[in-house]
């Protein structure tokens, strides 16, 4: 099935963390992966229809030491709608919105997609997806305070719960400044989050049975990253905590900035 990766880090880190983590899982997820960043505003996204390692781009990526950004969503596909895998059907799925760019990547399937209106947004591609964020981008595009406030996290919970009743959601979003992560109503798949602070010029490494991965800073002045990642696996065996079903977080520069479930949180934290 699909998989799914979140970073959200206070400064840039290397990509190199998003790249290895999903070269051993591609092969149960055939149909295609993608890595979008944010090297200042703009999101850079790369993406194929292909396996990871029937990727020509895949080189490139794991040795260009300035692809560094302080947000990251990547995603491996295994496909469940349409017909042969395109690029314009792989994720992750990009649109603007008044002056931000906007990404977003989604595993789960919701068959009743073509029940949703569409209106500023129109999809590319042919998948339930990307019809599902062009639908709830344009609804965003209707707010005063485009998910700058609480107030607006809230309203966007009520909208990913909403969609989720027709079907399998698990999806990340981004504007470039934070990272919005949903987990399904009914904990399909699974997604677990894990805070890190990280020193200047160390690594940070990471293993389970299929995988094994480094994070590295990128060297400045300040000697302490800090920041999340999210992954619908654990990536090594202590430090991840799971996101309660229905579950929306917001990430902003390293920091746990919302929960829609924050009422759970806090009695989990002061129970223990």
């Amino acid at each position: 099935m699909c998989e799914l990766m979140g970073i959200s880090f206070d400064r840039p880190i290397s990509a190199d963390f998003s790249i290895r983590a999903f070269a051993l899982r591609d092969e149960e997820n055939a149909n295609g992966w993608g890595l979008a960043w944010y090297p200042d505003r703009s999101v850079a996204v790369i993406k194929e229809p292909v396996e990871w390692r029937k990727s020509t781009h895949t080189k490139f990526l794991e040795s260009y030491p300035n692809l560094t950004s302080r947000v990251y969503i990547a995603h491996v596909r295994h496909q469940t709608t349409g017909g042969v895998p395109t690029h314009s059907d792989t994720h992750p799925f990009t649109r603007e919105l008044i002056g931000r760019d906007f990404c977003f990547a989604h595993n789960g399937t919701l068959p009743e997609y073509q029940d949703f209106p569409l209106s500023l947004y129109r999809p590319v591609g042919g998948t339930d997806s990307e019809h599902v964020f062009c639908h709830l981008l344009a609804k965003v595009a209707e707010r005063d305070d485009l998910l700058n406030t609480e107030e607006s996290w809230r309203w966007l919970h009520r909208q990913l719960t909403e969609l989720n009743q027709h079907g399998k959601l698990n999806c990340l979003m981004s504007d470039g400044q934070r990272l919005f992560c949903y987990h399904d109503v009914a904990a399909w798949k699974g997604l677990t989050l894990r805070k890190l602070r990280m020193t200047e010029g160390r690594e940070r490494h990471f293993e389970d049975g299929g995988l094994a991965i480094d994070v590295k800073t990128v060297e400045e002045p300040l000697p302490v990253n800090h920041g999340f990642v999210v992954a619908t696996c654990p990536l090594s065996k202590t430090g991840w905590d799971s996101f309660y079903p229905g579950e929306l977080i917001v990430l902003e520069g390293g920091t746990f900035s919302f929960s829609s479930h924050a009422v759970q949180r806090s009695a989990v934290d002061q129970s223990g």
